[in-house]
């Protein structure tokens, strides 16, 4: 950290709170709490709610939620869908969290007697769902929650009845799941971060069994989370795409901001976090929706308390200029709720005000097994701003969206990524995984060539090219592998103008088998002009041009009825015959 970033945090008296929360002190196994909201941390959030208006206004937030949760419901053992307790455990981690926090920062038995009650109902679950590990290691991290900031409040039969359910209900089955190899137990997927740390932190704190086993559980635990660094290398993008990057990259962060206080030592993993909170913010477009790739969805995700401690940890001022504004936002609208599960997290990490922070550059570039480039003419909610990605479909929750990009213009948004459809849909996690249009390049603004889906098991289809300064701003993906099985070879380039917004989206097709399909997929109204198509909205209108090819419109609905049926989006689309070569121009004008 510089001096002169230094002198400005110790001249607001921030020195105690970054000491506290960035390198909390090892404490012993009898000293609670020590998860994240250690002495030295307290006293810090305490002295920062004093002095900054933010987070007075996060507390205030908080303090609503938790005032809330006095009149909630406890969790209890329902699997609506047949296979998925992960409802009721994020519902204990939630009302544990905020009534905790609400006990810990400004007293009152109700807030305590409401964390004793959700306690008590978790641990009264005949299980925690072992089936499905991701509701048992949440439920296991609500449970050690409770147990660590109540402690000194619970009785010893209170104690001993979290310990029991812990042991009985997570850990061993943790050991079990270890001893299979079960998937999760390699670092694969969103899965091995929050399966890796709510066991860690659970065995960490709560003495249930024997501690020879909770040592090799957290060891394990500790490696796991630490090997999944792979998914920000090597510029931060995360695979899965930016909805699970909040759900993995919380628990990745709640884990390492909890590994000092609690004995375990910094994580190896941490230096691969540094720039995965940028990535963050570019993939956010102007209308505050994201560019949902993989299994996700569009809406805005609003701060996490992971951005918070990305933006603390790694001193990073557009970062933190980031996280303020937009809890600024989130505490400005919709009544001011804060309803992630680990919110109060967010207060004890949040980075203070730094007025030298400058603005983010237009454009950026983030490489790895799902490239994505983002190009934006400013940062105001009526910027123009395009992203594209690579990648294959072949990482966990990914799509056949190899090539696809997303468009705002005027405040709102062009060109839509659908998004996932059903989990519980039959096979969907399976064989008939690719038999599903959402997941399909046919429900993709990419291509379709010789009427066949994009290869599900290609390589990662790279970035090779790119340039973000200077009066045209471009990228391109090289898609072969994608679509080997249809061409010999495919190339998608994309031009952009930072001052205009214009948009030129280039494909070269070497020798395709059967016609190329171009597909865009809008909810705007649409008038056809033979090669230009006009799209209109409440916000304004956007034209694309073509070269030479009419424009059509296709349906977005499935073939099958239980699928999402699309309703009130249609696909603008370009037709072109099989040629030895076929070169296909979009141009873009907002």
């Amino acid at each position: 950290m510089g001096l002169n970033r230094l002198h400005r945090i110790c001249s607001v008296t921030f020195a105690g709170l970054l000491q506290a929360i960035l390198i909390p002190e090892v404490r012993s196994e009898s000293v609670h709490p020590r998860l994240w909201l250690t002495g030295g941390a307290e006293m810090a959030v305490r002295e920062s709610i004093r002095k900054d208006p933010l987070a007075a206004g996060y507390h205030d937030a908080l303090m609503a939620e938790a005032g809330r949760v006095l009149a909630a419901r406890t969790c209890r053992y329902e699997i609506p869908d047949g296979r998925r307790l992960l409802r009721e455990s994020r519902l204990a981690l939630h009302n544990i969290m905020h009534a905790g926090w609400a006990w810990r920062l400004s007293g009152g038995d109700a807030f305590k007697s409401r964390v004793i009650e959700e306690l008590e109902a978790a641990c009264a679950l005949k299980d925690w769902n072992p089936s499905h590990f991701l509701d048992t290691a949440e439920m296991a991290t609500a449970v050690a929650t409770g147990y660590d900031w109540l402690h000194a409040e619970l009785t010893p039969e209170q104690r001993a009845m979290c310990e029991k359910a812990v042991l009985e209900k997570a850990l061993l089955p943790a050991r079990e799941a270890i001893s299979r190899e079960s998937f999760w137990t390699r670092p694969i997927s969103n899965w091995s971060q929050v399966c890796g740390a709510g066991i860690a932190l659970a065995a960490s704190v709560v003495p249930a069994g024997d501690p020879a086993m909770r040592a090799e559980l957290v060891a394990h635990c500790l490696k796991l989370v630490d090997g999944c660094d792979r998914f920000y290398l090597p510029d931060g993008i995360y695979p899965e795409g930016p909805g699970y990057w909040h759900y993995g990259t919380n628990y990745h962060v709640m884990l390492l901001a909890a590994r000092q206080a609690l004995g375990h030592g910094p994580g190896k993993s941490e230096p691969a976090l540094r720039s995965t909170g940028r990535s963050m913010i570019h993939l956010t477009g102007p209308t505050r929706l994201v560019f949902n790739f993989a299994d996700g969805s569009a809406a805005s995700g609003g701060i996490s308390p992971a951005q918070c401690w990305l933006a603390s940890r790694f001193d990073d001022p557009l970062q933190v200029r980031h996280v303020r504004e937009g809890l600024k936002r989130v505490l400005g609208a919709n009544d001011g709720r804060l309803t992630r599960g680990n919110s109060p997290l967010g207060l004890i990490w949040l980075p203070p005000a730094d007025a030298g922070n400058g603005a983010p550059p237009e454009s950026a570039v983030f490489r790895g097994s799902q490239p994505v480039v983002a190009f934006r003419t400013g940062w105001s909610h009526c910027d123009v701003w395009l992203a594209v990605k690579g990648g294959t479909p072949a990482e966990s929750h990914g799509q056949m969206d190899v090539g696809s990009f997303v468009f705002d213009a005027h405040g709102t948004r062009w060109f839509h990524d659908m998004g996932a459809d059903n989990y519980n849909l039959p096979g969907y996690f399976g064989g008939k995984r690719w038999s599903y249009f959402r997941l399909q390049n046919r429900a993709h603004n990419t291509l379709e060539i010789a009427g066949m889906l994009q290869d599900e098991a290609a390589a990662p289809c790279p970035l090779v090219d790119s340039a973000t300064t200077g009066k045209v701003h471009h990228a391109a993906f090289d898609l072969t592998p994608a679509y080997h099985k249809s061409a010999v070879r495919v190339l998608r380039r994309v031009r952009f103008h930072p001052e205009t917004g214009r948009a030129h989206i280039s494909d070269e097709v070497k020798a395709p088998k059967g016609p190329v399909v171009w597909r865009a997929f809008t909810d705007a109204e649409i008038e056809l002009r033979g090669a230009e198509a006009v799209l209109t909205k409440k916000a304004g209108k956007i034209r694309l041009r073509s070269n030479g090819e009419n424009w059509r419109v296709d349906p977005a609905t499935p073939p099958g009825a239980a699928e999402n049926q699309n309703e009130g989006y249609r696909a603008l689309a370009l037709e072109y015959p099989a040629a030895e070569s076929v070169s296909i121009e979009v141009e873009i004008q907002p």
